[in-house]
């Protein structure tokens, strides 16, 4: 039984002569492969749709024997043309595509990655965001809209809100900050730890709570910047498993 539904094109290969494969993001079924027969050659029924960074209405169906799935015909949302146009905004939107492709986000998970993505790609259409914050932006956005959701205001031995004074650590390990008073009466955080200023957890915290949007003209101090960013990192890989390496995301 074939279904009508919302996708983002990530990726698009060629087999066989007029035939291609499509790697796709759907709010319901999450990253999956697809089968386009006789998509390089149609006029009708795949007209500007098989490119990657495309929002497409999709007709999906699936084989005979229902080993696989297939696109039937596809009606082009939007293509993003202003991206296209700019190197710095493709490779912005590259970089948040290879996140995407590299986390396998399941169907669980697949309603916030798919509007996390596609709100990043509007973003980027009206011109905001930069490659010094959107990429590492999205990947900690994209690891708190899965589950992982620190209280970084909280100490969470005491439950005394985060102030102003020094001396706190966060837990990558269980997401988890720990004041100064706790950990000096030997409550220590288990796992890895790292110092953090009360600039940095306000930062993590605002990042949980924005959008997209909230990111094109983004501000941010450049010690809490190079510190927040390093934080995240540390805790997508603890938590996803992935890392960024000469230009591709790796397993770790």
């Amino acid at each position: 039984m074939n279904a009508t539904e919302k996708a983002l094109v990530l990726k698009v290969g060629r087999f066989r002569e007029a035939d291609v494969w499509v790697r796709l993001l759907t709010p319901t079924r999450g990253v999956f492969n697809a089968f386009a027969f006789g998509g390089s050659r149609s006029r009708r029924r795949f007209v500007g749709c098989l490119d990657p960074l495309s929002h497409v209405l999709f007709t999906i169906g699936t084989s005979k024997r229902g080993d696989y799935t297939v696109l039937e015909e596809g009606a082009l949302l939007h293509n993003f043309p202003e991206i296209r146009k700019d190197s710095l905004r493709t490779g912005i939107a590259v970089n948040c595509v290879k996140f995407v492709e590299a986390v396998e986000v399941e169907p669980s998970d697949s309603a916030p990655a798919y509007e996390l993505l596609l709100e990043t790609l509007m973003m980027l259409e009206l011109g905001g965001g930069s490659t010094d914050f959107v990429p590492w932006l999205f990947r900690a956005k994209l690891a708190f809209d899965m589950g992982f959701t620190p209280d970084f205001l909280v100490c969470g031995a005491c439950g005394m809100p985060v102030g102003m004074e020094n001396g706190y650590q966060f837990g990558v390990e269980k997401g988890q900050v720990a004041c100064a008073s706790c950990l000096s009466v030997g409550k220590p955080l288990q796992g890895l730890a790292r110092p953090i200023s009360t600039g940095v957890l306000r930062s993590l915290d605002w990042i949980q709570q924005s959008r997209p949007s909230d990111w094109a003209k983004v501000a941010m101090d450049a010690e809490v910047r190079r510190q927040t960013s390093q934080l995240v990192e540390l805790f997508v890989a603890y938590h996803l498993g992935l890392s960024w390496d000469n230009g591709m995301y790796k397993k770790v």
